[in-house]
Formats: structure tokens, sequence, C-alpha cells
């Protein structure tokens, strides 16, 4: 492999257009956000005084601190540290993630647990930070694409969405041709997903002779969703406007005029043409309203943004310095010698295998902080219920250790506790090099189970006769959520326990019947406080707080359990005190499986930015 050569002015001019033009999407298609419609955009739909905020942006410059202070060997457990000091947003898969973020929980599990927005486009609006900091290097680009994706969509398409679209920007330094570019991120996700089959399809309708609106219904005919934000059909939008534009401005206005999640498919579509045009062959009118400041939403704070394009370019390159030598990627960034590339692509089947692992465990390189090479790997497995556990309940959670070093280890594991637990005792472990040891542990908790608990796995290492050294491995458990169900025929389970906010009929009871289901429960609030309690079902509900009817949804609506934007029919705002009160949700079951979740969150007006999070010290049925 030779060496390849990235001039730091071509560099600039291709991060600087890449950012303008994603201030200049996200400009456009913030205002219409949601519309489901065709629209007939010509222009800004209202010119601010320079760009809108917007989360696709926002959620970037975090990333961008995070690699500076953490540097190029950042993984998602990085980055889930820096999502929980300096994102207060309560948008759908963003506040599941924060919840389970803030409860201990690390990604995958922190992104996967309790979360029904997996295949959102939070992460794939996301990909231009790892794009600009790999240039020229998609593997690289998809790698912290998948360790992003992870804190909050583990498991679905808005991981593959996210590793898409870094492979395909990272490789514009290298690469030109639009069809080739498109090829390039394919290879980077897996063939089986909605995302690839979404883009497949759409690239045959194209070649086909369909006209961009005829795609559009296709589209949304073989890979539509209700919900405006499901990443195939919105990643589709923004390819859409790709192939059928005559230019910047017509691609970006055939993208956003498909309406759904419109400031993510404008604003990753205008990154990627203002990356292959660079700044100055954007168009002037264009370019004006936005001018070259960047905007910051409130519930993003804690850390230094950069105040314009121009900062953010250059501390983008910076760091990009930086990953292209802690990778040993052979792509030097020089100031006066021309760009050359000779670089050949890297396999890609190692990155798909990992975007498909399994979500249910964390992994963990001893010592603690290890980047590569670690001695040991644990890997802690909570099956498909996931990290929870009820009172009085027997908890089964996976270790595996694994002794990746060069020489045989000796020691023991065991669990550390919260008062009163009880767990198996502590096992003997001996390792020859490369070999693994795998514990099933039962835990078990008595009566005083809280929303989140810490535990730890403790391994004691041994020499000669003596303990040599211990690392403790920090994790968490949620309470589970006790309650009693009944199905239409009168049948009664008493405790059952449900490991999130979902109330599953079907796992409880089998849930075929139509008819009417119920469900009862206490809800213990610490502290008195205004409440947003929410009542999300895909079916005719009620729910009943201390006896009153405190929400009363006759008509089906489409699901949508988000915090910020659940149906205002199936929630209520009130105020509630401190101690137990009882919860009582009644659903009428049609043909469709029964969707029903319970969430406890804050209201819009809070002392500090940050809307509607969730309450992580609420518990359910704990009494």
């Amino acid at each position: 492999m030779g060496i390849s050569i990235l001039n730091e002015r071509d560099y600039y001019r291709i991060v600087y257009g890449g950012w303008l033009g994603k201030n200049i999407g996200g400009t456009l298609g913030a205002p219409v956000e949601g519309r489901k419609e065709l629209l007939d955009l010509t222009f800004y739909p209202k010119l601010p005084d320079g760009p809108l905020e917007n989360d696709d942006l926002d959620l970037q410059l975090v990333w961008l601190h995070a690699l500076e202070q953490y540097g190029p060997s950042l993984t998602a457990r990085e980055l889930g540290k820096e999502w929980a000091e300096h994102v207060f947003f309560p948008f759908d898969e963003y506040g599941y993630a924060l919840a389970n973020l803030r409860r201990g929980l690390q990604a995958p599990i922190a992104g996967w647990f309790n979360n029904p927005f997996t295949n959102c486009m939070g992460s794939p609006i996301r990909s231009e930070i790892w794009a600009m900091a790999a240039p020229g290097a998609p593997e690289i680009a998809a790698y912290y694409a998948y360790q992003d994706a992870i804190v909050d969509h583990a498991g679905g398409e808005g991981v593959y969405g996210e590793m898409f679209f870094a492979a395909l920007e990272s490789a514009i330094f290298v690469e030109k041709d639009r069809d080739r570019l498109i090829e390039i991120g394919m290879k980077h996700i897996p063939e089986s997903c909605r995302t690839a089959k979404a883009m497949r399809d759409l690239i045959r309708w194209h070649k086909e002779g369909c006209s961009w609106t005829e795609a559009r219904e296709l589209i949304l005919k073989h890979h539509g969703n209700d919900n405006f934000t499901d990443a195939p059909q919105n990643i589709a939008f923004t390819i859409l406007g790709w192939l059928y534009g005559d230019n910047f401005e017509d691609a970006l206005l055939k993208s956003v005029n498909c309406g759904y999640d419109t400031d993510c498919t404008a604003a990753t579509l205008g990154a990627i043409l203002g990356m292959l045009l660079g700044p100055e062959q954007l168009p002037e009118r264009w370019v004006k309203p936005v001018g070259d400041r960047v905007v910051v939403s409130p519930p993003i704070k804690g850390f230094p943004a950069p105040a314009n394009l121009d900062e953010l370019t250059r501390r983008t390159i910076r760091m990009g310095k930086q990953v292209l030598a802690a990778w040993d990627s052979d792509i030097i960034v020089h100031p006066d010698l021309p760009t050359s590339w000779s670089r050949k692509e890297a396999a890609v089947d190692p990155l798909i295998a990992l975007s498909e692992s399994p979500v249910s465990s964390n992994r963990y390189q001893l010592p603690e902080g290890s980047v590569r090479n670690p001695d040991l790997e644990l890997v802690i497995e909570y099956g498909q219920t996931g990290p929870a556990i009820g009172t009085n309940q027997t908890k089964s959670v996976f270790f595996e250790l694994v002794n990746c070093s060069r020489v045989a280890v000796e020691g023991t594991v065991s669990l550390e506790l919260p008062d009163g637990w009880t767990a198996s005792e502590a096992r003997p472990v001996v390792l020859e090099p490369g070999q693994s040891y795998r514990w099933e542990a039962e835990i078990r908790a008595n009566e005083l189970v809280n929303s989140y608990n810490g535990l730890a796995l403790l391994w004691t290492r041994n020499h000669d006769v003596s303990v040599w050294s211990e690392q403790r491995v920090a994790f968490s458990l949620v309470g589970a959520a006790k309650w009693t169900v009944w199905g239409p025929d009168g049948q009664q389970l008493k405790d059952v326990w449900f490991s999130g906010n979902r109330l599953d009929w079907e796992k409880a009871l089998g849930a075929e019947m139509e008819g009417v289901y119920r469900a009862s429960t206490t809800m213990h609030v610490p502290t008195e406080r205004p409440f947003r309690l929410i009542a999300a079902a895909n079916c005719p509900v009620r729910m009943k707080l201390d006896g009153q009817l405190v929400v009363d949804c006759g008509d089906t609506l489409p699901l949508m359990p988000a915090f910020h934007r659940a149906p205002p029919r199936q929630t209520a705002e009130l105020t509630i005190g401190e101690g137990y009160h009882e919860v009582e949700v009644e659903v009428v079951k049609g043909e469709n499986p029964l969707e029903v979740y319970v969430l406890p969150v804050s209201v819009r007006k809070t002392s500090s930015p940050g809307p509607c999070y969730f309450f992580t010290d609420v518990t359910w049925g704990l009494r």
C-alpha cells in the first residue's frame, strides 16, 4: 500500500463545503419537518437571520468535542458519557437512550433496551463528522459511525443508515462519481437490511425511467412507514434528490419536496453536495442567508462549540490528522504537496459482522482504558429481556472472560451487589492464552429494588499464593415493572414483570383474542412535581390515576411512544404528589397486535433547556 497525499487546502474546502451544505439543507428542511405530503418548495420557507438550529449539526459538535476529549480511540462508551453530559434532547430515540445512560447502562444496551425508535433517523444525520475525520478511509469512517449509532439505535436501521452515509462521504475525498460513491456506501452495510433494500429498489426505478415523483410513491409503497422519521424511506429520499437533481438547487429541492423527515434528508444531501462541489461552487442565493455562523440548540450545552464554520472546519481537520495517524492509514495531510491517492479499499466484511453483532451484551477491555491488545476481554450478556430485575426476582446474567494476553492468568470472578441481594458464589478461573471462561450467574434481588441498581463484576488476579490485583467493572440493572393484567375472557395473571415501559399483554397472556385488556400497578413518585403521564397506544386506550380518568382516547391512532410528541389525547399533564399512586390502563384490541407504552416524563417547561425528559427515579409496582 502506497502513501496517499491529501493537500490541506483541498481538505479544508471539502470539509467547509460539507458543513456549509449541511447548514443550507437543514435550514431549508427544518420548517416543514414531519409533513408527509408532496411539497412544492422553491426556496427557504422562511429566511432566517443566519442558519436555523438543527440537531443534525448539534450532535456532531458534541462528537467533535468527544474526539478532542478522548482522541481517536474513542468508542460508544465515551460517546455515551458525552451524550449524558451535553445532550438534553427528549426526541424519540434520543430520549430513550438518554434515560438508559442516566441509569448507568452503556451502549449498545443503552441504545437498544426499551427503545422503540432504533429504526429512525437520529443517527444517519450524524455521519459527516466521521467522514471528515477519516477522509479517504471509508471503513474507518463507518467504524466510528457504528460506535456512534449504537448509543441510541443499537439493533436498528439507524445504525446502517449512518454507516452508509459515513462511508460514502469519506470516499468523496477520493471519488467524485455519484454512482460509484453510492456503491461504496452500500458495501459497508448488510445486503439484507431494509436500508439496502430501499436503496437497491430506488436505483432500479431510476434506471427504469421512473420520474422522481413516481419513485417517491414507490418508496412509500414498498418501504414506507407511518413514523415520518423512519430511516429507510428518508435515506432513499436523500439519494432520490441526488439521482434526479440537475444541480445543487434542483437536487436539494427534489429531496426536501418528498416530505417526511425533511431537515434530515436535505441536510445530509446538502452536506454531500457541498463536499463534492466545495463552497465556491454553491449558489450564492443559498449561501448568503445562512452565512458562516454555527447556531447551537439550547439543549446542547456545557462545551465550547465552534462559533463559525471556519473554526468548525479547522477543528475537524485537526482531529482528522490525529485519526489518520492513529489508524496507520497511510494518508498524509500535507500543506504543499498536491492531493494524490494510491490507497486501496480495505475489507469491509469484519465491519458488517460488527454491525450485526448482538445488542443485548456489553463488551469491556481490561485493564480499563485499554485501547488495543488488552490483557482480558469481558462480555456481560443480559439476554432478550435486557438488564432488568424485579423485587424478589432472579435474573440470569452471563459473564465471559477471554485471556487476550500471552501468558496464563488465574484468579476468581465474583459479584458486588446491593445490600440484601444474593448471587452465585465466586468462581475460580484459570486461563491459558486465548482461552475463555463463561459463567452464568444467578442474581436474586430482595424487596429493595430501585429504579436502577449498581452492581460490579470483580476480577481478582492471583500470583503465586497472593492476591496480585483487582479490577472492578461496574454495571446496572434497572427495576422491572410489576403489573397485574387481565384479558378479555376474564383471565387474570398477577405479578407480571415487564422489563421496560411497554405493557406486553401478548407475552403475558398470548393476547390473541380481540376485546378489552386491562392492567394495574402502583407508581412511586419520590417528590411532588409537574408530570406528563403518557399512555401511548395503537388502539383505544383509557388510563386512570388514583381512580380518576386522566386519559380517554376512544380512537385508534398511530403508535407514537415519544416523550415530546405522543398524541395529546393519550397524554395527561398534571401535578403528582410524593408517594404511591394507583395506575390503571384499559385498551381495546382489534385485529392488530397490541402496542402500549406507559411513560413518566417531565413537562415541556423546565427550569433549563431540556423538556420532556424521562423520570428515571419513578418506579412501578415495587411496593
